[in-house]
């Protein structure tokens, strides 16, 4: 018997061949793992085909060894399949990534714990009804339910109630969460309220841990994975329902190396176990809406709060003539706050303490020597380290205030306020208040966010400033208003999905306001007061955002009514991405008559690590067949040997 083996070593569609004793032969299936030797080193792969024969004209290896119990699904072959397809990768590539766990050291498995206990939770008749409406429509087959809810509605109660079903059936569940950094409270927050053990799958667990729920998994034990993207490659054998917690976050698109999206992965695993899947938010994405118009998804709303709490009040702040940073309006609810002991939110969409350096007498910016991009100057209102850091390399240096051009000292001058500057106006305004930030530059040790969540919640904190991390589904009951600021800088994003992101990150923002038993309030400071988008957020007229903006994008025939497909060149030696790019554009322009192609460009960021980049978007109907027949093409490009191309299909952002 000869045996057609996927290795996860190589970059490129090819299988290799071996044979095996005929005794055992007959037991090996279709996804079976097994241990062999490649090009003298020991190697695991993957059985994707038998032969009883082939007309080959070399001789084959054995394999060493086949690894008992251990097979990849029918389930797990297909999604593979499916994603090398979509993502124009390597399906060894994708392998690679189901496999990363797995390493070949016999590690004797440790007892699963104990996955169910007993918990008393009460549900609001709101949630009762919404967990019938899901009951109805079928948990034994596939599905994908949009479960839609205002912040603080109870979306968690509602799907945990399934996943405690599914479990006491003997059933693998998989719960999606965006980031690293919300798995713990996570955790802490379904042992405590649903009696559920639960296991924090990502890729910074520990190895060893890691490879526990990876067999865990592959033998087809119950059990209840909590993770971010990395998750999705565990290879499920029993899986019975998939969750996507808040769908909308831009999270789930992983932009490096394997260039894919995570929900849409999801579904498709989903699909694949023929298990139903639920895509959770309270702000769904313009795709998700659009589909469950269509009738491709099934739609359920929670409409109120727990408790029957009311929304907070929106109040839009018109800063055009003014320069303060902080608008009258939102002082006064800071000192009214501080009196009563509540709790204040500041959100700012920019880290650092300024995002541009320039000197005032040449007009020098400070760039990285790295990237075509300005450096941020970050913990200047210390003034023990300030420094230097580049946002897109990580490249870093201490600053000195002097101008590398001109070298004269004491000129330099910072735009873009960033959060630690917003920190820095604070305390000059309400000097007795106890601030603390919330941004992924203040956790570099272990504890650290987990410390100051602590804080906030025993309210040890008067004002929390943060950036997008105060809005991924944080919990403080003593915050009474939230105050946005540079609101300006969303809604006038290059970007055509501008609309929906600025829409998204003001009322997850919002959101936090008044969640237990406070009328809560928001105030957004801007120069657009009339903008639409600020509107639509008012007034809570969600169903008429989405409708406008779909609009918008039909006049256009922008996704979701036709898809992207991004084509980055990446060399060191700048000609020669510059003309790679342009050959790949030339060929396809001449391969698909046609085609909408926009480019060649530089990026955004033209320079990124040293790396000079150049791109085209192609803009594709929604033909799946022709579409397929372009991503063949990419996928079989001739790169030289200095240059890379990147494949972002349905690209998020444009840098």
């Amino acid at each position: 018997m000869i045996l057609e083996v996927l290795l996860p070593t190589l970059s490129k569609d090819k299988t290799f061949f071996y044979t095996t004793n005929p005794s055992i032969s007959s037991k090996i299936d279709i996804g079976q793992l097994v241990n062999l030797t490649f090009r003298k080193k020991p190697q695991v792969g993957v059985v994707i085909k038998k032969h009883k024969e082939l007309n080959l004209t070399f001789r084959l290896l054995k394999i060493n060894k086949v690894l008992e119990g251990l097979i990849l699904k029918k389930e797990v072959l297909k999604s593979i399949e499916f994603l090398s397809v979509y993502t124009c990768s390597p399906i060894s590539i994708i392998l690679k990534n189901f496999l990363s766990s797995f390493c070949l050291k016999s590690e004797k498995l440790e007892k699963s714990f104990e996955t169910i206990k007993r918990s008393k939770i009460l549900y609001s008749y709101d949630q009762i009804d919404v967990q019938k409406k899901i009951q109805n429509l079928g948990l034994n087959k596939f599905n994908v339910i949009t479960l839609n809810g205002v912040t603080g509605s109870g979306k968690t109660r509602v799907y945990m109630n399934i996943v405690k079903k599914k479990l006491e059936k003997g059933f693998q569940c998989l719960i999606l969460v965006p980031e690293i950094i919300l798995t713990k409270d996570w955790v802490k927050e379904i042992e405590k309220d649903f009696g559920i053990v639960s296991h924090i799958y990502h890729s910074s667990e520990k190895k060893k841990k890691r490879l526990q729920i990876w067999k865990s998994v592959i033998l087809g034990e119950r059990i209840l994975v909590i993770g971010t993207r990395s998750a999705l490659f565990l290879p499920f054998t029993n899986l019975g329902f998939v969750v996507v917690d808040e769908e909308h976050d831009q999270s789930y698109k992983q932009e490096d190396k394997l260039i894919f999206n995570s929900r849409d992965f999801a579904i498709v695993r989903a699909k694949n176990s023929n298990c139903p899947i639920i895509l959770s938010s309270a702000t769904p994405s313009v795709e998700t809406i659009y589909n469950s118009r269509l009738g491709k998804y099934i739609e359920v709303n929670l409409k109120k709060r727990i408790n029957n709490l009311p929304l907070p009040n929106i109040k839009i702040a018109d800063m055009r003539g003014k320069t303060d940073i902080i608008c009258d309006n939102l002082k006064k609810c800071i000192k009214d706050n501080l009196k009563k002991k509540l709790q204040t939110m500041i959100f700012i969409n920019k880290r650092g303490y300024a995002s541009l350096v320039i000197c005032g007498y040449c007009g020098n910016v400070k760039f990285c020597p790295n990237c075509s991009s300005s450096m941020v100057i970050h913990n200047y209102s210390k003034m023990n380290d300030p420094y230097l850091l580049c946002h897109q390399c990580n490249y870093k240096e201490n600053f000195i205030n002097k101008c590398e051009n001109c070298k004269k000292s004491d000129y330099l001058k910072f735009a873009g306020t960033g959060i630690e500057k917003i920190n820095e106006e604070i305390k000059k305004l309400f000097p007795e208040a106890k601030t603390c930030m919330l941004s992924s530059d203040q956790f570099k040790k272990v504890g650290e966010y987990e410390r100051v969540l602590e804080k906030i919640s025993t309210n040890k904190a008067d004002i929390i400033i943060g950036t997008q991390l105060v809005s991924k589904g944080h919990n403080f009951p003593k915050i009474k208003t939230v105050g946005i600021l540079n609101v300006d800088f969303l809604l006038n994003d290059f970007d055509f999905r501008s609309n929906e992101k600025s829409y998204q990150q003001i009322m997850q923002v919002s959101g936090r306001a008044g969640r237990q038993d406070l009328q809560g309030e928001v105030i957004i400071q801007t120069l657009q007061p009339q903008h639409p988008t600020l509107n639509f957020c008012k007034k809570y007229r969600i169903n008429e955002f989405y409708e406008w903006e779909i609009n918008s994008r039909k006049k256009k025939n922008h996704p979701p009514f036709s898809n992207f497909i991004s084509i980055v060149s990446s060399s060191s030696q700048k000609k020669e991405s510059l003309k790679l790019i342009k050959l790949i554009d030339v060929n396809l322009r001449k391969k698909f008559k046609n085609l909408i192609v926009y480019g060649p460009a530089p990026s955004l960021i033209e320079k990124k690590n040293n790396q000079y980049r150049y791109k085209i978007l192609i803009k594709l109907i929604k033909d799946f067949s022709f579409q397929n027949k372009i991503k063949f093409y990419l996928k079989n490009i001739n790169l030289p040997n200095r240059a890379r191309v990147f494949i972002d299909v349905d690209p998020l952002n444009f840098i």
